[in-house]
């Protein structure tokens, strides 16, 4: 049964240039962030070329900052660009530390590399498994204990129509 911190997926711990370091853990938002830049976890691994002819360097950063999401880590800022048909597409993320702004993009040393895929793959197999995916069978029904306001909870009652508010004074 998976509880508690497993169900953040915790596979391994990277140490940034300033001599901080950083837990890895892939989450569901991690994942979708992912999903949303590539556009599908699949498509994460084919982004990064291992021949050396291609981008590694962009993907892994990306890679790395979305399991770096989270309390105490970093938060994600997000470039879209709209083609003339009005899709959507994720062109870059970058990653700041929430505590001071630092970009995670200057923080990462080119030759900690083998650290750093050793701790996402791990985070990333370890996040994929403890979803479920490890094992054939139907996934076990977890009892859910319902929390504030639960069923005798009241609520406001809703702001008349007529409501106007008060001016600002600007």
């Amino acid at each position: 049964m998976t509880i508690g911190l497993d169900l953040l997926a915790e596979g391994g711990t990277i140490t940034l240039t300033d001599g901080t370091s950083v837990s890895l853990r892939y989450s569901f938002r991690a994942l979708a962030l992912l999903e949303a830049r590539f556009g599908s976890v699949a498509a994460v691994q084919d982004a990064i070329d291992s021949t050396g002819a291609g981008a590694a360097f962009g993907p892994l950063m990306q890679i790395i900052g979305a399991g770096a999401l989270g309390p105490g880590g970093f938060e994600p800022h997000i470039r879209e660009h709209q083609d003339a048909k009005g899709n959507r597409k994720v062109s870059d993320v970058v990653f700041r530390r929430r505590t001071d702004g630092a970009d995670l993009a200057d923080l990462l040393h080119p030759g900690r590399l083998d650290e750093y895929t050793r701790a996402f793959t791990a985070a990333l197999e370890k996040a994929l498994s403890s979803q479920g995916n490890d094992h054939a069978g139907p996934t076990p029904a977890i009892p859910v204990t319902t929390v504030s306001p639960g069923l005798n909870a009241s609520t406001s009652p809703s702001v008349p129509s007529t409501f106007s508010p008060v001016s600002s004074g600007t």
